[in-house]
């Protein structure tokens, strides 16, 4: 099975989870990028820029992709957790990913182990895009863990 992983990652948390997990998976990974960067700065980033595009949900321009998804059976999706679901550059993603056939597994992580914020995550995927197969991979789980799950699934 073909898989990629596809990751958002603004402080370079979930960046350096996916080099680790990568560094025993050796697939291709691909980084969702806005077209304008958020700030730097935290404070102007998270309660200016992300939470008014989480509270008009709004769809980010990313820097495109020159891939074809279609070559992948699975898409691993990992990103952090913000105002209560994704960051809107992973909507702007899965609206690029019309038609695809595969399946997008999920992955999360968080500063607080709100299981809620994993429900609110699928509800809002799936609510952009119902004909996409997503299932829910992992939240907050450790760099073994994700291997543990992921590495036992090769074929």
């Amino acid at each position: 099975m073909k898989r990629a992983i596809v990751y958002f990652s603004w402080s370079n948390n979930t960046k350096h989870l996916v080099r680790q997990i990568n560094e025993d998976l050796h697939l291709d990974i691909y980084r969702i990028e806005k077209k304008k960067p958020y700030s730097s700065d935290y404070h102007e980033c998270a309660y200016v820029e992300a939470k008014h595009e989480w509270e008009k949900r709004l769809r980010p321009e990313i820097v495109e992709f020159n891939v074809d998804w279609s070559q992948y059976e699975e898409i691993l999706l990992f990103f952090p957790i913000w105002w209560y679901t994704f960051p809107m550059p992973i909507a702007t993603f899965i609206v690029s990913l019309k038609g695809y056939q595969g399946l997008i597994r999920v992955f999360a992580n968080s500063y607080t182990n709100d299981p809620q914020y994993m429900v609110n995550v699928m509800n809002d995927l799936k609510a952009i895009d119902s004909e996409l197969r997503f299932e829910e991979g992992l939240f907050n789980r450790s760099v073994h863990e994700h291997l543990k799950l992921l590495e036992g699934e090769k074929r």
